[in-house]
């Protein structure tokens, strides 16, 4: 199961619109005195610029800029109108890397090495990811085949044409972007909305059998005949999910429980529970690990939550069936008011 995303977080579609420019970007035909503005530039910037060179195939360097992000762009080829915007027929991005913000990535797949370092298929373009930096490669049309050609030709800008494997990123930001995009050529990371899988429609809670914090195994069938809070996610927000149930007033009380899910853990090298025993301290509940996530995705899925936002409260009647849930970050009274209902 593969948890939805509601939306595409801000940063992400700001990093890939080299596609709807204003209509004067890429305009000079003379790559000389663009490429000596994108060495003015590079000379600056705290980390490697990359570009194709003065041409690449029938495009020539046509323009250059910089924000105050970290970004560079090189631009290749006149600007194509398209409506009230144009397409750029190459534009080639460099950005610093930003792990937390890849670890979230939404719609990437992962391609084979391209230049010795990570690839991945987003956003219609071609994304490298190399030293401490992310270099895009978008084109028109999102043509990978043209892309991974043009990386060929990537080249710090400076240097003389170079077929060498680029620098390879950091250990954190291959793990987040294995998590993200997958591991392996053809995987797919998770998938926005309208690509995801339909929503629970079955309310009862599969069956589950996890390692417990602190020794044995959390069984789901333990807990069958009784109504029970189940408190699911990454372990800040199953522990404050259980310190906002304790701290409602309810008779009799039903069973609290907490699964903790490592949503952007390695899916082939899940964290060790003594990690989790760890992070979560003392904990005045029972509470397992889903290592093998597929349990506490189930109440993800039910409920449609984003797992990097927030956790799951899910209150279930006697004979296993959810009837109530919410997330973590709930009002006090959208807790209680779902709490007295399962109690009722």
């Amino acid at each position: 199961m593969t948890v939805r995303r509601r939306t595409l977080p801000m940063w992400l579609t700001a990093v890939l619109m080299f596609g709807l420019a204003g209509c004067g970007v890429g305009t000079s035909r003379d790559p000389e005195p663009v490429e000596m503005r994108l060495n003015e530039i590079a000379a600056k910037a705290e980390r490697p610029v990359y570009y194709l060179g003065p041409r690449f195939r029938d495009w020539p360097l046509t323009d250059a800029g910089a924000d105050g992000t970290g970004r560079v762009d090189a631009i290749y080829g006149t600007c194509l109108a398209v409506h009230d915007s144009c397409a750029l027929p190459v534009d080639v991005i460099n950005q610093p890397l930003d792990t937390s913000m890849w670890s979230m990535a939404v719609g990437c797949s992962r391609l084979a090495p391209v230049r010795g370092v990570p690839a991945v298929h987003f956003g219609e373009a071609l994304v490298l990811f190399t030293g401490d930096s992310v270099v895009t490669i978008g084109l028109a049309g999102d043509d990978t085949g043209t892309a991974i050609a043009a990386a060929e030709q990537l080249r710090e800008v400076g240097t003389e044409l170079s077929h060498e494997a680029l620098p390879p990123p950091n250990s954190a930001a291959v793990q987040a972007v294995d998590a993200a995009c997958g591991k392996n050529p053809g995987d797919t990371g998770r998938m926005e909305p309208d690509q995801g899988p339909e929503p629970v429609r079955d309310m009862q809670v599969p069956d589950f059998t996890v390692g417990q914090l602190g020794g044995g195994d959390l069984r789901w069938a333990a807990y069958l005949g009784k109504p029970v809070v189940v408190v699911v996610g990454d372990v800040p927000h199953v522990l404050t999910g259980i310190q906002r149930v304790l701290a409602l007033s309810a008779s009799p009380r039903p069973a609290v429980i907490g699964l903790v899910w490592k949503p952007f853990g390695s899916k082939d090298a899940p964290a060790p529970i003594a990690e989790i025993e760890q992070e979560a301290a003392h904990v005045p509940v029972p509470v397992g690990y889903a290592a093998i996530p597929r349990p506490a995705v189930w109440f993800f899925d039910m409920a449609e939550v984003d797992p990097a936002q927030s956790g799951v409260i899910a209150f279930v009647n006697a004979d296993g069936t959810v009837i109530r849930h919410v997330r973590t970050n709930a009002t006090h009274d959208a807790i209680a008011a779902a709490l007295d209902t399962l109690v009722r």
